[in-house]
């Protein structure tokens, strides 16, 4: 099964392991290629995201390998 979760959650795992950030940041990093742990579907404008797909296991990948040990 493939977890995927919305930028709005997305916001909520990075804001609880320290980043600041908002769900139209990471829609924009994963439209942009920065972050890699999504797709967006943009509107037939080309100008809004239509849908954002954020998967989990990348993301908590992501999320490991720029943890600090304190």
């Amino acid at each position: 099964m493939i977890e995927a979760l919305t930028a709005a959650e997305a916001t909520e795992v990075l804001r609880n392991v320290g980043l600041r950030i908002t769900p139209e940041t990471i829609r924009d990093g994963i439209q942009k290629r920065v972050f890699p742990f999504g797709d967006c579907v943009m509107a037939e404008d080309g100008k809004k995201v239509k849908w954002c797909y954020i998967y989990k296991a990348l993301l908590d990948r992501w999320i490991a390998e720029r943890t600090v040990s304190a």
